[in-house]
């Protein structure tokens, strides 16, 4: 009798203490990327793009392109990003979905060491807060480092807008780090 009743204790108290916490609740799912295309166009009007690709979009495995970015020094830039989701015939251009609701997304680019090169989002939500998918530059002297892309999913949580232009809110869609070469 006292085994049966600690069993049931137990359960009771499994059952009562696992209540989900509705504190924050997003209105919508991350986006799939299996692409990642970086263009930048000099001021020449010349345009390099370097890309990432992870067809099986798993983290574990290796990505299938993963392309070193290699810019010439003391330039300006302009560089866009496009994403797409390979996984789906046709492919999917995440790019339009993230313009579309550009509110629950933003860019941020690292750049390490960031003497190298400096990288603004010309590209503004209703909200007048940055997106980052259209950005200007420019590159310092000669270097080696690493570009640092990460885009935050940041939806309406409870009915309430959560982008802020803050990087810690919200879940990682990408996070990609681009060895970087000043020429």
């Amino acid at each position: 009798m006292k085994k049966s009743l600690f069993y049931v204790l137990i359960f009771s108290l499994t059952l009562f203490s696992c209540k989900k916490d509705p504190e924050i609740e997003p209105t919508d799912d991350n986006e799939l990327i299996t692409t990642v295309e970086l263009e930048f166009t000099d001021s020449k009007n010349v345009t390099k793009t370097f890309s990432f690709q992870d067809l099986d979009a798993n983290s574990i495995t290796p990505p299938d392109k993963f392309e070193s970015i290699v810019l010439d020094a003391n330039e300006n830039y302009e560089m866009e990003v496009k994403v797409y989701d390979d996984s789906r015939k046709p492919r999917v251009d995440v790019t339009e979905k993230i313009e579309e609701d550009a509110e629950a997304h933003l860019f941020v680019y690292k750049i390490t060491p960031a003497s190298l090169f400096s990288l603004k989002a010309k590209d503004k939500d209703k909200n007048n807060l940055p997106i980052g998918l259209k950005n200007t530059g420019k590159t310092q002297g000669k270097g080696i480092g690493k570009l640092h892309v990460i885009l935050k999913h940041q939806p309406p949580a409870n009915g309430k807008r959560t982008k802020t232009g803050n990087e810690e809110i919200g879940s990682t869609d990408i996070d990609l780090e681009f060895k970087l070469e000043i020429k």
